[in-house]
């Protein structure tokens, strides 16, 4: 008893300390955070449910058929613990552009952030290549990204290292990936790699006008090691239409990226511009190492008609939110874009595919609308138009050079 009584006694005169309350909010999400700052998590979510329809297209499986579909579903956590580590784990549950429902992990990573010129990222997500497409999906200005995208690497498992200097003047991002894309095992020993470089000359200075500007470049450089020559296959993103069907070959090599990128904004306005480059070398038969440049860029502007400041990849907060009551209406945004694609003609000249029934580019112009209604709400038309650089055979007699279509999205996130 004795024994048990001193432990009491001692335990009484020096309690354990009581642990920091825990504060709630939801606001963009659920968020959970301590006093002292050390632990805080975020659960969100967001639902983009899209219709896609194309004008007099015949049936054919060089196209997805006019449907309704949900381009995402998606649960996440995130969040920072004692400080200096994060975390962020996502799935999405969409039934796809078109194919069947499926569950997906597509983020999960740990990071260290001590310092912010060097924190460090570990497990998957974006490779840093292309700023369309490591912008998220509720952030980009149209229905769907570019047909530049079909160059990007995308999600990928590796390890990134990246930082910022001057308080945001420079940035860069270095990582080594398995290049085999998202939750897929790496298939050889070797690794990619990938790069990118980010200035803001003038965000601090004085001159308002090109405040806004920021400049990168970006590569990446791995090895392919027999991979399927469909990857050489190429889907336009907004009317989805299988242009390019390589049948033949494999490809075999060194596959390297190179890209550019701008982005302006003042005010209202937004200016944003692509160029890249993806080359891979591709065998077939006697022919080895044939080398296969695809090139791609686009052009997009936007408008706040409703006078609303335009965020850099961020969220957008109307002025007057959707209000039947208060006459709020939310935000207008008008949106256009030009963009082209074009595989070079070594591909047909070597046999890896067809000339009849292919394209080799493809040039799309894109009208868009966005309306805010809320921070968390936003419905976006898009009208598409799509001119193939040759005639694209969609079977029983149909050869068509161009298409028009219509996409939009009602897009629910928090």
């Amino acid at each position: 008893m004795v024994p048990i009584v001193i432990a009491m006694f001692l335990q009484a005169q020096d309690p354990k300390p009581e642990p920091p309350p825990i504060h709630v909010e939801f606001k963009d999400g659920l968020h959970f955070r301590t006093d002292d700052g050390k632990f805080e998590a975020h659960v969100g979510g967001r639902l983009l449910a899209h219709y896609r329809m194309d004008f007099g297209l015949p049936e054919s499986p060089r196209r997805s058929s006019d449907s309704f579909f949900l381009r995402q579903a998606r649960l996440e956590m995130s969040g920072t613990f004692f400080k200096d580590f994060e975390f962020k784990v996502q799935t999405d549950f969409p039934t796809g552009s078109s194919s069947t429902a499926t569950g997906t992990l597509q983020d999960a990573f740990l990071g260290w952030k001590h310092f912010p010129e060097a924190s460090i990222l570990i497990g998957q997500f974006k490779e840093p290549f292309s700023q369309e497409e490591t912008t998220s999906t509720r952030f980009i200005d149209f229905v769907e990204r570019s047909v530049l995208n079909r160059l990007a690497p995308a999600r990928d498992i590796g390890l990134m290292l990246h930082g910022r200097f001057f308080d945001g003047l420079f940035a860069y991002e270095a990582g080594v990936f398995n290049g085999q894309g998202r939750a897929v095992a790496d298939a050889n020993d070797e690794k990619d790699v990938a790069v990118r470089l980010r200035v803001s000359p003038f965000a601090r200075t004085e001159m308002e006008p090109l405040k806004g500007l920021r400049l990168g470049f970006a590569g990446t450089w791995g090895i392919q090691d027999g991979a399927s020559i469909d990857g050489l296959d190429f889907t336009s993103t907004e009317l989805v239409v299988k242009f390019l069907d390589a049948t033949a070959g494999s490809i075999d090599g060194l596959r390297s990226r190179y890209g550019l990128e701008l982005s302006w904004i003042y005010g209202p306005v937004s200016l944003r511009a692509e160029w890249a480059r993806r080359t891979d070398e591709v065998d077939l038969g006697p022919l080895e190492d044939e080398r296969i440049p695809i090139d791609a860029w686009y052009v997009a502007a936007t408008w706040l008609v409703t006078g609303e400041k335009k965020p850099l990849e961020g969220r957008l907060v109307p002025d007057r939110p959707l209000d039947f009551d208060g006459g709020g209406f939310g935000a207008v945004e008008l949106a256009f874009r030009v963009a082209q694609f074009r595989v070079d003609d070594a591909l047909f000249d070597m046999g890896a595919a067809a000339v009849a029934g292919n394209a080799g580019d493809v040039l799309t112009v894109t009208f868009g609308a966005n309306w805010y209604l809320t921070r968390n709400f936003r419905i976006s038309p898009n009208l598409v138009y799509e001119k193939y650089g040759d005639d694209v055979d969609f079977g029983g007699g149909r050869l068509e050079d161009r298409a028009w279509g219509f996409v939009t999205r009602f897009q629910i996130d928090f």
